[in-house]
């Protein structure tokens, strides 16, 4: 075997026994400061945001148990004089998840829910597609996005109504493996979490974390409830890249109402004490216990493996393997292990990520959608505290993002070849119409001065015509999706991408 092959191996297999026997606080040892190491985390951040074309961007650095360094970088807007600092709110979506199941953490130490009850048993109206799936679903499964269903996260996204809208839909979906078997990013029913928690405590969802986390540790500038936050706080304004690569400002996402999965707003400064709280045992700076030690440990602790694919690999590009705790991903980096999560709403992304076995810690705001500066920033981060040197990971993670791209164009021409082998052409007319999906509702393929158009739930996107009734989708919620019009009696359309859906065309009255 060559010993590089072995390496290889040694770090997999100790990650792997990682997912099981999370480092305890008593064998964390924190690395010595590097030189100059306040130069080089600004020189790395400044670097981040031009090679990345990022407006603003917000960075904290936790160590040894305390917060060593906040700073914010450019503006709040392309073109503003709004300087971006450590207190500027941001939206952190996805990373929301994290409070929500450290606050069921704290109901399970309260003895008020079990992490293998299942969902039914809390919420009687919960319904998947299978039955034996709907009284089998734990909230383990929900916290670990091993529920059994795809990602359907068009089903979640700008759809607003309540949190139990969002989540009935969910039996109108296929299940598709058996809870637990497989890790499937799965946003509303992570939303169930937060259902679950009112139903047990009596409580809003915002309202429980706002009590029972946000202010016993002291996170001034954080809400679970955008609709409460103060008019005059600071915000950064989102942005996306246009057709010439340069920063524009964009919609913001609509906040309509609370969620479980993704509402939360907070600052570098805030999230730098959410980190220091998850690195340590479950105790305030203070010294009161809000989680009990064993939690602590459980929220940390892997409960399904990840595929690492390609692809993965290639946004990870120092790692050997990945999978999903309770909020949190688990990873390895030059052999140490990490536990993360990411956000990403229109115009924004955020970052947390935590080396538990050195005592570090790091929180990374970015205004830019899609922006992957927010993950090689965090690479370098890493890098520079761990002692390596020696690897570009905005260029490593750029090329993976091209890579990406370029199997998605290959993707769209196949369908496209597909399309004219089915059909020389089509009267842009004949496939206009409605189309109804029984989980999704709704949908529109329609022209608009001539465009052709596609709606689904709260999500719109011209199309880039790929063959005869054939279109690759442009907004980034649809994520690449490839949309087929086939003809028939009734006609469809199909829509390929993270998920498969068929659409029937709505018969006329």
């Amino acid at each position: 075997m060559r010993p590089e092959t072995l390496t290889r191996l040694l770090v997999l297999a100790s990650f792997l026994l990682w997912g099981f026997q999370p480092l305890t606080a008593q064998e964390a040892t924190a690395p010595a400061l590097p030189d100059s190491w306040e130069l080089q985390v600004e020189n790395l951040t400044r670097l981040g945001m031009r090679f990345w074309r990022v407006p603003g961007c917000a960075v904290a650095v936790v160590h040894d148990g305390k917060v060593i360094w906040a700073k914010g970088f450019g503006t709040t807007a392309k073109g503003g004089d709004q300087p971006v600092t450590p207190d500027t709110l941001f939206p952190v979506a996805s990373i929301t998840k994290t409070f929500t199941t450290t606050r069921m953490a704290q109901l399970v130490d309260a003895g008020k829910v079990n992490w293998d009850d299942p969902i039914a048993r809390h919420l009687p109206w919960f319904q998947l597609s299978d039955p034996q799936a709907t009284q089998s679903v734990t909230l383990r499964h929900a916290a670990s996005h091993s529920g059994g269903l795809a990602s359907h996260d068009l089903l979640w996204y700008r759809w607003g109504g309540t949190m139990r809208d969002r989540v009935e839909r969910l039996k109108n979906l296929p299940v598709q493996s058996k809870p637990g078997e497989k890790f499937a990013y799965q946003t509303s029913l992570f939303t169930a979490l937060g259902l679950v928690e009112e139903a047990v405590d009596g409580k809003p969802w915002a309202e429980e974390v706002r009590s029972g986390l946000i202010e016993p540790l002291a996170l001034r500038s954080t809400w679970a409830d955008p609709s409460k936050i103060p008019p005059q706080i600071p915000r950064a304004q989102p942005h996306r890249l246009n057709f010439e690569d340069l920063p524009e400002p964009c919609e913001p996402y609509p906040f309509n109402s609370p969620d479980p999965a993704g509402s939360i707003h907070s600052t570098a400064n805030d999230l730098a004490r959410w980190v220091l709280f998850h690195l340590g045992d479950g105790t305030t700076p203070e010294g009161k216990r809000l989680v009990s030690k064993e939690q602590m440990r459980l929220l940390h602790t892997q409960q399904v493996a990840q595929e690492f694919t390609p692809a993965l690999r290639g946004l990870n590009p120092s790692s050997q393997a990945m999978g999903y705790a309770l909020g949190f991903t688990v990873y390895d980096h030059r052999g140490e292990r990490v536990l993360a999560h990411g956000g990403a709403v229109d115009g924004m992304r955020a970052q947390i990520t935590l080396v538990p076995g050195k005592k570090l810690g790091f929180v990374v705001l970015c205004n830019l959608s899609l922006t992957r500066m927010n993950l090689s920033l965090t690479h370098h981060l890493m890098d520079l505290f761990l002692g390596h040197t020696g690897r570009d990971y905005n260029g490593l993670v750029l090329k993976q993002q091209k890579r990406g791209l370029e199997e998605l164009v290959q993707r769209a021409r196949a369908a496209g070849d597909r399309a004219r082998g089915r059909m020389d052409k089509i009267d842009p007319v004949q496939m206009e119409g409605v189309y109804l999906h029984p989980a999704y509702g709704e949908a529109k393929l329609f022209l608009r001065d001539g465009v052709p158009m596609f709606s689904l739930g709260g999500a719109e996107t011209s199309l880039q015509p790929m063959g005869p009734g054939c279109w690759l989708a442009q907004a980034d919620p649809f994520g690449g999706a490839v949309i087929e019009y086939i003809p028939g009696d009734p006609p469809v359309v199909k829509l390929t991408g993270e998920v498969e859906l068929t659409l029937t065309r709505k018969k006329q009255p």
